[in-house]
């Protein structure tokens, strides 16, 4: 299962997303999703892997991705993910996989 992190390019925190409406600021637009879960952590059904997004210590966004058909297709959702997070917060968001 990969697993990912998205930090501020700065090293800075990132900016407060709401509680509850976590899809609309970070579920990857260019792909096709159903949202989960929109609570505490945000749960996507991409295609048949299930995406869990959560906010981790030390100002970093953790993302784990079950059941991709392939790890290109989990990185590009990743890569979305980081995307979304600069579109809505203005910081420069980088990604890293840390297991796969």
């Amino acid at each position: 299962m990969p697993e990912y992190t998205i930090s501020t390019q700065s090293g800075a925190d990132w900016p407060v997303i709401p509680v509850g409406k976590l899809s609309s600021y970070l579920a990857p637009k260019s792909f096709q999703y159903e949202v989960v879960d929109d609570s505490s952590v945000l749960v996507l059904r991409v295609g048949g892997a299930t995406v869990s997004v959560s906010w981790e210590l030390l100002g970093a966004w953790y993302v784990a991705i079950e059941g991709s058909d392939s790890l290109e297709r989990a990185d590009s959702v990743a890569s979305e993910i980081a995307r979304q997070l600069e579109d809505a917060t203005g910081e420069q968001a980088i990604w890293y996989r840390v297991t796969d």
